[in-house]
């Protein structure tokens, strides 16, 4: 009831529509509380008032642009690359807007009450204003309401400040823009300039293995019990412990670039393997028990994969497979869903979802395994997925490195698939086990960890141990074994899945971020399409600077994944309607600024 009539207070039909048609001749001589000629302005003045804060504004956003341009002046002064690509320079030209539109904004809005501009109702006090209008013309509808509404109407906000249409509420999305645009002009200083050093990296497996048990060390400090308000989870693969098997899997990997540890580069692979295994088991997860294949969800979940490396590739003049995690993710989550949705109504048919799953895997089997149909395939995307290696110039064949990576890992989704849809059946069974009487249970999970145990030490020795080429042909088929050790013991027993680590569940949060931010502003790369082959030196002592490197490195990506999701929810609305029009949008906003980049470089 109270929505329709804050909508009656700007529709003079549906004001019309609730009163009777005795009083419907008084309509014209209601009145604004706010209109008391005794508290309010001349309209002259109001003007006024309104007026000086948009001036403010103007002034603030001009010298905020004026002092974007010197500073790029001064980066390109710089800069180790002199020829920008008309992309690079309409982002460039966009970012300076975007940090413009905020200060100016937020210069404004500040302003705006200390200058007498008391803006406008917020968009929820305008109900509750046309309520109050309501009881003032009288009679026995507005007593009702006013009765109903009493405390409503007490509580009514001050105006909020409206700045060229940006309400101050809103101000929240060009705050995010306007840092996002801050950080890539640092991403751009720490490696594209020559402003700060750099060094070799320090090859030390003592040092790295010292770096790994110090932070186990840590995040052990950190342990926390599952669940909420003191309620105990004990269901395997929760949140939290998937978020931390991700945390501890990126510090390694991390590490493992840093110190150059090429000894563990198995390891690596297993853990970039686990990723996507994620991928599968998390979105079948989603898919088959929210039954959610709406436009939105799906748009939100590529929002959160390529928005950031979609900035980073065109403000670094880098080619999308440079960051191949952001590829592979995004290709395997289209593998998911099309696996799920083709007849989604019968997912609740054992029979069809297994044949799904059967299908997937036999079109997996044929885009990879047999010669030539990956290529035919994905030729038609090889100006998105093509790279080209400056470090191996031998490799022509531009698709080669999207074949290498998303074909290393080509089963280990489909496994993640199983291991979703059989998850009620593993929770049954670790279930029946906590129901053993002690002795019968204490040999239930012996049993379990053995065997577990004995199928680890077959792998390592039949596989894991294996030089980096030969292990390289056989992981695509046997990376799903230590995956499946690895969360049968993670969860053997209640106490285990009921604890998770912390530290290693909130790294966990920023691992896209992490991995792409590592190449750009904690290490330096050896420029476009570049690999970290270099570290950042800010201060001569190698802890100290690591020390000091890495936490602005954890601070910005934390901040970039917070963006991410701020700028999600402004550009991907909850409607079809509203993801196409903000859509149609944002491809003339970038059609507009690449022509501008073109202009420039002209």
């Amino acid at each position: 009831r109270l929505g329709g009539v804050a909508r009656a207070a700007t529709t003079p039909t549906v004001w019309s529509e609730l009163s009777p048609p005795s009083r419907r001749r008084s309509r014209a001589g209601y009145r604004p509380v706010a209109a008391d000629a005794a508290s309010s302005p001349p309209r002259d003045a109001s003007k006024g008032m309104a007026l000086l804060p948009h001036l403010a504004c103007v002034a603030a956003a001009s010298g905020a642009l004026a002092a974007y341009r010197f500073l790029l002046i001064w980066m390109g002064s710089i800069s180790e690359y002199t020829d920008y690509t008309a992309a690079q320079l309409g982002v460039a030209v966009a970012y300076g807007l975007a940090i413009a539109a905020w200060f100016g904004v937020e210069v404004g809005v500040f302003l705006s009450p200390r200058l007498g501009y008391g803006g406008v109702p917020s968009s929820e006090d305008a109900g509750l204003k046309g309520i109050k209008v309501a009881s003032e013309s009288g009679g026995e509808d507005a007593s009702v309401l006013t009765t109903e509404n009493e405390s409503s109407r007490d509580s009514i906000s001050p105006p909020e400040p409206v700045i060229f249409g940006i309400r101050s509420s809103g101000l929240a999305a060009l705050r995010a823009a306007a840092e996002f645009s801050a950080i890539m002009g640092y991403v751009y200083l720490c490696d594209r300039t020559t402003l700060f050093a750099k060094g070799p990296k320090t090859v030390s497996p003592t040092m790295f293995w010292g770096l790994c048990a110090a932070v186990l060390t840590v995040g052990l400090c950190t342990l926390r019990l599952a669940g909420k308000k003191g309620e105990v989870v004990t269901a395997p693969l929760q949140r939290d412990q998937t978020e931390e098997w991700k945390g501890w899997m990126q510090l390694q990997f991390i590490f493992y670039h840093y110190f150059a540890e090429g000894e563990i580069y198995n390891a690596i692979r297993l853990y970039i393997a686990a990723y996507v295994w994620m991928t599968g088991f998390g979105n079948f997860s989603y898919y088959y028990i929210r039954k959610d294949f709406t436009l939105p969800r799906f748009m939100q979940m590529m929002w959160r994969l390529n928005f950031f490396v979609a900035f980073v590739c065109v403000t670094m003049n880098n080619e999308y497979m440079l960051y191949y995690i952001a590829a592979m993710h995004t290709f395997f989550t289209w593998g998911v869903f099309f696996t799920c949705w083709i007849g989604h109504q019968y997912n609740d048919n054992n029979a069809v979802c297994l044949l799904k799953i059967a299908a997937a895997t036999g079109v997996t089997v044929l885009l990879y395994d047999v010669p030539g149909v990956f290529h035919a395939v994905f030729k038609p995307t090889a100006g998105l997925l093509g790279f080209h290696d400056p470090l191996h110039p031998e490799f022509t064949d531009s698709l080669h490195e999207w074949f290498f990576r998303s074909g290393l890992d080509h089963f280990v989704w489909i496994f993640g698939m199983l291991c979703a849809y059989s998850f009620p059946w593993y929770d049954r069974q670790l279930q029946a086990i906590e129901d053993m009487p002690s002795g019968k249970r204490a040999l239930a999970k012996a049993a379990v960890i053995g065997s577990a145990l004995a199928v680890g030490g077959w792998y390592v020795h039949t596989y894991f141990l294996r030089p980096k080429r030969e292990y390289n042909k056989v992981h695509p088929y046997t990376s799903w074994i230590p995956i499946a050790v690895f969360l049968v013991l993670r969860n053997a027993t209640a106490g285990l899945r009921a604890r998770y680590m912390h530290l290693f569940t909130w790294c966990g949060k920023v691992t896209l971020e992490t991995y792409i931010l590592q190449f750009h502003i904690w290490m330096k790369s050896t420029g476009i399409n570049g690999s970290p082959k270099f570290l950042m030196v800010w201060l001569p002592s190698f802890w100290l600077n690591m020390a000091v490197v890495s936490a602005v490195y954890f601070v910005l990506s934390y901040r970039v994944f917070k963006i991410t999701v701020v700028l999600r929810d402004v550009a991907v609305p909850k409607d079809n309607r509203g993801i196409f029009v903000n859509s149609v949008i944002m491809a003339v906003a970038t059609a507009a600024f690449y022509a501008v980049g073109v202009a420039l470089k002209g």
